[in-house]
């Protein structure tokens, strides 16, 4: 057996280090019928990021008591759904869409947590209007362009269609505005059609995808896998810990796959998901040892 280790120096450029390719030191070497690869193992860093401008999922908006629609553009990074608040909670702070405790206290009028009883995200948005504001000595903060409105009005998330972003996936919401309403009319007297007495709540009506990559698969272009697709299937393995954190792959026992019968200089290892679509790696420090067999070895088939 021969084992052949890649790393960040095999990383081909413009891959976002998902493509490796390995070049034979002595030159072409012949890979005969008989001969099989396997994964021996592999380490790397759990750094793909789940909310991104290639993934469409990076988008959303929401409209505000005054009527006025405010895009949300979250950058590429990794957020849960505790991130993903605070990053709305952010906007909103830059829009002056919050009020302010008689101690300073922000009062946020939307919120996006977790609902592990039934495996959602929820959906707070809290109605707000003179006399609530009032009784709770909530005040606007310096620089506020909206006024409190006279009637309760209650702000709305906006998820997008599918055609324009996928932040409907990561929350587990359909387009749509929840809550379902417009509204209208000059402030301070705009009114809200339905018009809602209490705060509204909501929960995911399709299971959320908070991360798309649930799998990295593995492929060699050394193999011939015939009952795998692709058929240069390797491994397939789901990320390990948190992100930032390093890993390790080492399968307890070893699954030789036949080689593909040809003359190589080189061969290249390629990170897909489980949809067969490229992955973009932040991190390029792996190490991943592959074991090509002889014709006589026994392998224990």
């Amino acid at each position: 057996m021969r084992a052949l280790i890649l790393n960040s120096s095999n990383i081909v450029e413009g891959t976002n280090n998902s493509v490796l390719s390995y070049e034979f030191a002595g030159g072409n070497i012949n890979l005969r019928k008989g001969q099989k690869v396997a994964l021996a193992s592999l380490q790397m860093y759990y750094s793909t990021f789940n909310i991104t401008q290639a993934n469409r999922n990076n988008s959303f908006s929401y409209v505000w008591i005054d009527g006025t629609t405010n895009v949300v553009l979250i950058p590429d990074g990794f957020y849960e759904i505790p991130a993903l608040n605070n990053y709305l909670h952010f906007v909103m702070v830059q829009n002056k869409h919050y009020l302010e405790t008689s101690t300073g206290d922000y009062v946020y009028l939307m919120t996006l947590g977790i609902n592990p009883v039934r495996y959602s995200v929820e959906l707070n948005c809290f109605g707000i209007s003179v006399a609530l504001a009032t009784t709770n000595t909530w005040t606007l903060p310096v620089g506020a362009t909206w006024v409190l409105p006279t009637n309760f009005i209650v702000p709305e998330l906006v998820v997008p269609p599918s055609a324009t972003s996928n932040f409907g996936l990561v929350i587990g919401f359909s387009q749509g505005n929840y809550p379902n309403s417009v509204i209208g009319g000059i402030p301070p007297g705009q009114t809200q059609i339905p018009s809602y007495l209490t705060d509204q709540q909501f929960l995911s009506t399709i299971v959320p995808q908070v991360t798309p990559l649930s799998s990295f698969i593995l492929t060699c272009s050394l193999i011939n896998n015939n009952y795998a697709v692709p058929n240069n299937l390797i491994y397939s393995f789901a990320p390990q810990g948190t992100i930032g954190e390093q890993f390790t792959i080492a399968p307890n026992q070893l699954v030789f796959i036949d080689c593909l019968e040809a003359q190589y200089s080189r061969f290249q290892v390629s990170f897909i998901d489980q949809n067969f679509r490229p992955v973009s790696i932040l991190d390029p420090n792996m190490i991943i040892q592959l074991i090509i067999s002889d014709v006589n070895d026994n392998l224990g088939l």
